[in-house]
């Protein structure tokens, strides 16, 4: 079960790490020639052994090798960043759409502290709301928000 308030606390941080995963993701140019040598060096071949073949058969097979170890690693990492990212998408549009759900005032001040990182100060000031009333809130807002994702999950 997703915890609601650490995704609410920690949204704008969360909201970083998904521009972060993107990014990698557009500029994802594979892995680093001393990597896969690395990877090639430590790694045992399998197949069949022959004694017999030439420096030039060696050689092919190095690169095909490489070129194989190459790809099967880049695509790995690649598809880890895109599942990381689409996971982290889907939990942050989810909890939006929370918040868009809830009652017009709850849902304007779970935004504002929420989304926006507003502290309690501008937002007593800006809703004319005292500190135990906007703490009333941010619980509240919690336990529906909660119930939401609670709803969701029996669905599916």
């Amino acid at each position: 079960m997703t915890n609601v308030e650490a995704l609410l606390t920690n949204y704008k941080e969360l909201k970083r790490t998904l521009d972060l995963l993107a990014f990698r993701i557009n500029y994802f140019s594979g892995l680093s020639e001393d990597h896969i040598i690395e990877e090639l060096t430590f790694t045992t071949p399998e197949g069949e052994r022959v004694t017999t073949s030439g420096v030039s058969d060696k050689t092919s097979r190095i690169a095909l090798a490489y070129q194989n170890t190459s790809y099967e690693q880049s695509k790995e990492i690649l598809q880890e960043l895109i599942k990381r990212h689409s996971a982290l998408k889907t939990d942050l549009d989810f909890l939006e759409l929370c918040i868009t759900l809830l009652e017009k005032e709850l849902s304007d001040v779970a935004n504002d502290l929420f989304i926006n990182g507003m502290d309690s100060a501008q937002i007593g000031a800006k809703y004319n709301l005292s500190r135990s009333s906007i703490n009333r809130y941010r619980l509240k807002a919690i336990t529906e928000i909660t119930k939401m994702y609670q709803e969701i999950q029996m669905v599916g």
